[in-house]
């Protein structure tokens, strides 16, 4: 993910040509010739820009800041999958011979917009907790209905629920999208009223507004699985199932199903001699185990955590579970460091996640957390 906005480190980020791209489309006089500009030249950029209108800025911001959220590893990912969708080769060729993400997502901004909504939503998507989705994978592997129609009635479905049920959700508009053998779909009833304080021009005052929540499916016919984001509304996930199956996957009714049935298989890593499957192009300089949650087999409900520092010793946490010799247990959770290849002089990325007995993992799907699951999975370790 980017890091926090801020005017003048965004201005550093995007090469001078684009900024002058961006504000001549828009109508944007700064009063500054931004192509006989230092790059990194920034300050008299920001003085322009906070000379121009009060509205006019904060239009320009919020669109700014959405790009800078982009400019990741992951919103370059999410772009090209958009790409791929649409067939366009030209688009992967382009932005892969740019420098920097933060210049690479402008670009795509600039000249790609009808990429643009798909791409965030799938970030989006990708950047939720794995502890926040809700997997079913019980379906019958039928094929989704996408056409208008379709995307209609789950809207109406999802409104009629929530309004009968809750009180909310008067109105619901969903937005479909493919991503290679998935199908994503953004729900966005209506919510309860809310007031909030807000600054208009140079007064305080309080607006009433009716805000939309969020749900996403996302559907694999393949696996047979369905997935569900829904914070807060999580006891509505079952029936959010059935308005899924019937509307969009055409079934008279569906039975109550079972969570996802898969399970991380965690005890060949209580093995010191344990090896990671590695493909050569994932790019993993090391892996290390430094966390182990043991539960005893006694049926007492106790548990032993042993952590140890891997930095010089990567097999230190067996060490330690060899030299304290716990009774018979379980392995049901761990902690695994898996640092990267330096590239280019940088230093060398890390992540650090935990897996959890039965079938939870702290990783996202995309960048090198996509890489990850996939190295577990020729491992032995992640469900397929």
């Amino acid at each position: 993910m980017a890091g926090q906005y801020s005017h003048k480190q965004f201005f550093r980020q995007i090469p001078n040509k684009q900024l002058a791209i961006y504000f001549e489309s828009n109508d944007v006089a700064l009063g500054i010739d931004l192509i006989e500009l230092k790059e990194k030249e920034v300050d008299s950029i920001f003085d322009a820009f906070m000379a121009l209108p009060e509205q006019q800025q904060a239009i320009i911001e919020a669109q700014f800041q959405d790009v800078n959220a982009m400019a990741s590893e992951g919103g370059v990912a999410a772009l090209i999958d958009e790409a791929n969708y649409h067939k366009d080769d030209d688009f992967i060729e382009t932005i892969s011979a740019i420098e920097g993400f933060h210049a690479k997502v402008m670009w795509a901004f600039l000249e790609k917009q009808d990429y643009w909504r798909g791409a965030t939503m799938f970030l989006h998507a990708d950047n939720v907790s794995s502890s926040f989705w809700k997997k079913r994978n019980d379906l019958p592997n039928a094929s989704p209905h996408v056409e208008n129609e379709d995307i209609d009635l789950l809207a109406k479905a999802i409104s009629d629920y929530f309004h009968s049920s809750q009180g909310r959700g008067r109105n619901c508009k969903v937005e479909p999208y493919r991503r290679h053998d998935k199908e994503y779909f953004f729900a966005y009833p209506e919510d309860f009223g809310q007031s909030g304080i807000e600054w208009v021009s140079d007064s305080l005052t309080t607006r009433a507004r009716h805000p939309a929540f969020e749900i996403i499916f996302v559907y694999c016919e393949d696996e047979g699985s369905i997935d569900i984001y829904a914070p807060r509304n999580t006891k509505s996930v079952p029936e959010l199932q059935k308005l899924f199956a019937k509307t969009i996957l055409k079934f008279d009714s569906l039975k109550d199903g079972s969570i996802d049935k898969r399970v991380y298989d965690l005890e060949p890593l209580a093995d010191a001699e344990f090896k990671f499957q590695i493909e050569p192009e994932a790019g993993i300089a090391n892996i290390a185990v430094s966390r182990l949650r043991l539960s005893l087999k006694d049926g007492s409900k106790r548990r032993i955590v042993l952590e140890a520092d891997t930095k010089h010793n990567p097999q230190a946490v067996y060490g330690l579970l060899d030299q304290l010799k716990p009774p018979a247990h379980y392995i049901t959770q761990i902690t695994v460091k898996v640092i990267f290849e330096a590239v280019k002089g940088r230093r060398a990325k890390t992540r650090t996640f935990n897996i959890t007995h039965p079938n939870s993992c702290a990783l996202n799907y995309d960048g090198t957390d996509l890489m990850i699951r996939n190295m577990l999975e020729k491992s032995g370790i992640a469900p397929r």
